[in-house]
């Protein structure tokens, strides 16, 4: 087994090295594979996926932060694959090489009369996921950008997995975080600094307080340089990673956590208790 055979990040221990048989191509934009693995089931994506590369890297990066500032997602880890034949799918060119691997879990997905989140063990995950995707520019869960015309809801996005008599969240696919078209051409100065909030479901809103999104911000304060580029220096140079892009990611990840302190709560509370005072509903 090769050394991206055998790695294994933010600690997991789950390692699967070998993939039996795939089960279905799902229809998402990346059309990950389901398979069963010698170490069970898992979701792969791969390098020839009709988002390219950069979906890996953001899938890989995302999923560690998440972890990094407190969230749960399925276990996962890197792992070399042969080159597989998908037929019926002209487009998915499965190709040999390092492939990111999540583990299958048993969950449900979030749906818009969903009473499931009165039954979250932890209600202060609810901040830490807006806070992460509105530091990612993550707009493949919930995005409503007014101004540009760009709205998306994808409930898919948020798992709810039993946890004996309550629910806890599982948060699942970044390959559409950070960017829209390729890193080299959106990160800097504007990618920094610009105040779009995503990840606010509209059944989230009578979860979040302020303190709440405060832990989450200093949660994401903390993640300093040098770990965000040790998360980067993991990425396999197979998907694109070079030196000089690791340095540019990382400094404008560390800078834009650093700044959503000084307007993410305003964006996220201000308008939002006006209307409850309006409506009577606050004091």
């Amino acid at each position: 087994m090769s050394e991206v055979d055998r790695l294994v990040f933010a600690g997991r221990n789950w390692q699967p090295s070998s993939i039996e048989r795939v089960t279905r191509v799902l229809d998402t934009s990346t059309k990950p594979i389901s398979v069963v693995t010698d170490d069970g089931a898992a979701i792969v994506k791969y390098m020839g996926n009709p988002q390219g590369s950069v979906a890996l890297i953001c899938e890989l990066i995302g999923t560690e932060l998440a972890n990094h500032i407190g969230l749960r997602t399925p276990d996962f880890a890197i792992m070399n694959i042969p080159a597989i034949d998908l037929p019926g799918h002209p487009m998915s060119l499965v190709e040999p090489g390092p492939a990111f691997c999540s583990r299958w879990e048993e969950a449900v997905s979030l749906s818009p009369r969903s009473g499931l989140l009165q039954k979250l063990r932890n209600t202060e995950d609810l901040a830490k996921l807006v806070v992460l995707d509105t530091w990612t520019r993550n707009k493949d869960r919930f995005s409503d950008d007014g101004a540009a015309g760009y709205s998306v809801v994808n409930f898919d996005n948020v798992l709810l997995r039993r946890d004996k008599r309550l629910v806890e969240l599982l948060v699942i696919d970044h390959t559409h975080a950070f960017v829209e078209t390729t890193l080299e051409d959106e990160l800097g100065r504007d990618w920094v600094d610009e105040q779009t909030v995503y990840g606010l479901f509209g059944q989230f809103r009578p979860f979040l307080t302020r303190k709440f999104v405060d832990r989450a911000l200093s949660a994401v304060k903390q993640i300093d340089l040098a770990t965000v580029e040790s998360i980067c220096d993991g990425v396999p140079r197979a998907w694109g990673m070079t030196q000089a892009l690791s340095e540019v990611l990382s400094s404008c990840v560390v800078d834009r956590g650093k700044k959503l302190e000084n307007w993410l709560p305003s964006a996220l509370f201000d308008q939002y208790e006006m209307d409850l005072v309006q409506e009577g509903g606050a004091k």
